[in-house]
């Protein structure tokens, strides 16, 4: 089943006012900026938008998604805004709304995960800060869409796939599992001497599921494919899709392994030309109007996983990794070691402030929102200013609770 993962940072205006990079780009006066907004918001609707048409279509589709936090607060407040109307003929209207519709009408055609409210990159994030984020977006999420949606979510995405270094990772798996989660989607290039596997090897890893034993217990791991793989974001269409989960039936059988081969793409729903106006109308629809069949089907992961549960063990490597292979994109460079630097220290004053008195909900947001992985990941002199100025807001909220 294809994996989506959708995101959007908070981002200062001329007038010194925080909101979403969404809401930012469909309320400018760059029509170029407008225009792309809208085709961004078309493609946070279409996972919903496809399964309902789909379902009704009598076609049963499967899609994997997850949200950040803060672009699913800006989803809820642009949703009145008018140029959310049109986008090549086609009206947008209320997301939130929609996806409430489907939660409802065909939980089972949507695996929701869970992921951080801010999209911090975890291997970098101080610890003392990791409920926060998975607590917010849990909230968030129960606020939006119900309890009974919420109970349904026992899968989780880490930012960037971002895996923490086998100390941090103990503690990690700790507090998901406390949480009620019961699976990670991770990279294949977390594994132990992946560089090192042949390409029927990762092919075996990442068509089954795996048990993960760390000191802070064990916890069930999928594995996304490489690139390599199947390309979604670079556009595999819905033959070449099928053609590849044949060829990996093929290596899962002959290894020896008798349950039906686990497939899940990933890849960023938003992020370029193919995932915003080709992948639906070119992948996702034709797959499950045309393709699927008793070869090639499709389940979500905790269905999958309810009937084919992990039978054989996986070693990561202690390093960690993510979906880029390592962690140079958020701790190397002068720039992107000060912003650390500078989150650590707020976090700790934070948290020093906090003790003996009641915490400010308002305060410990900012401070989450400072650590959102794009104010490093782009090495650009826009997200890191945009970072510095989050900061300094943080410090702002700080003061006004003393």
């Amino acid at each position: 089943m294809p994996w989506l993962h959708m995101h959007q940072p908070m981002v200062f205006t001329g007038d010194n006012e925080i909101v979403g990079n969404l809401e930012k780009m469909l309320s400018s006066d760059d029509s170029r900026d407008q225009w792309d907004g809208r085709l961004m918001a078309r493609a946070y609707k279409n996972p919903a938008f496809w399964v309902r048409n789909l379902e009704e279509e009598g076609k049963h589709p499967r899609v994997a998604v997850d949200y950040s936090g803060l672009l699913l607060e800006n989803l809820k407040k642009t949703s009145g805004l008018h140029c959310l109307e049109d986008v090549d003929g086609d009206v947008i209207g209320g997301i939130i709304g929609l996806w409430r519709q489907v939660l409802h009408e065909f939980p089972d055609s949507v695996e929701f995960s869970g992921t951080a409210y801010a999209h911090c990159y975890f291997p970098v994030t101080p610890e003392e800060d990791w409920e926060s984020q998975v607590d917010f977006w849990r909230k968030l999420f129960c606020s939006l869409f119900g309890p009974e949606s919420t109970e349904r979510v026992k899968g989780f995405w880490l930012p960037e796939m971002g895996v923490p270094p086998a100390e941090k990772l103990s503690r990690l798996v700790r507090l998901l599992k406390n949480k009620g989660y019961e699976w990670l989607i991770l990279p294949i290039e977390a594994v132990k001497a992946e560089k090192t596997l042949t390409h029927e090897k990762h092919v075996e890893i990442f068509c089954q599921p795996h048990i993960l034993r760390t000191d802070g217990g064990e916890i069930t791991v999928i594995f996304r494919p490489k690139y390599n793989f199947i390309d979604q974001q670079g556009g595999c269409d819905a033959n070449g899709i099928y053609n590849k989960c044949v060829e990996a039936t093929r290596i899962s059988e002959k290894s020896g392994r008798k349950c039906p081969a686990l497939i899940v793409p990933a890849s960023d729903g938003e992020n370029g030309n193919v995932m915003m106006n080709h992948f639906f109308s070119d992948t996702f629809i034709p797959f499950f109007r045309e393709k699927a069949d008793e070869k090639v089907s499709s389940m979500t992961i905790t269905q999958y996983l309810k009937e084919y549960p992990p039978d054989s063990e996986i070693e990561l490597q202690t390093v960690g990794g993510s979906w880029l292979g390592d962690h140079s994109r958020w701790r190397e460079g002068d720039r992107r070691l000060e912003m650390k630097r500078k989150i650590d220290e707020l976090s700790r004053r934070f948290h020093d402030r906090q003790k003996g008195a009641s915490r400010s909900e308002k305060a410990l947001r900012t401070l989450l929102m400072t650590e959102t992985s794009c104010y490093v990941y782009w090495n650009s002199d826009f997200w890191f200013d945009q970072g510095e100025k989050m900061i300094e807001f943080a410090y702002q909220q700080m003061e006004q609770i003393c």
